[in-house]
């Protein structure tokens, strides 16, 4: 089964590759909202692989989950394997 999580990194001209936020996100219908949200598909229809969140996609994603995303990180979003 796939899920989704949502990583955040400081900005290229930073120079610093470290994650900065990290969020799994495990609830089924919070995973079909989301890639509803980001890609306008299913879950199951996702290709692996991330995709860079937009500024609308970010606020509408932390109204979902009821997460404050800090600000000033470029996010993204992709698909992980539910061991």
């Amino acid at each position: 089964m796939r899920y989704l999580s949502i990583t955040g990194f400081l900005p290229d001209e930073a120079k610093d590759d470290s994650l900065q936020f990290e969020l799994l996100i495990k609830d089924y219908e919070l995973n079909q909202a989301l890639a509803q949200l980001t890609e306008s598909k299913s879950l199951d229809d996702l290709e692996p692989g991330e995709l860079e969140m937009t500024d609308t996609q970010i606020k509408q994603a932390a109204e979902l989950l009821n997460t404050e995303f800090p600000e000033g990180l470029e996010y993204f979003i992709g698909t992980r394997a539910l061991s």
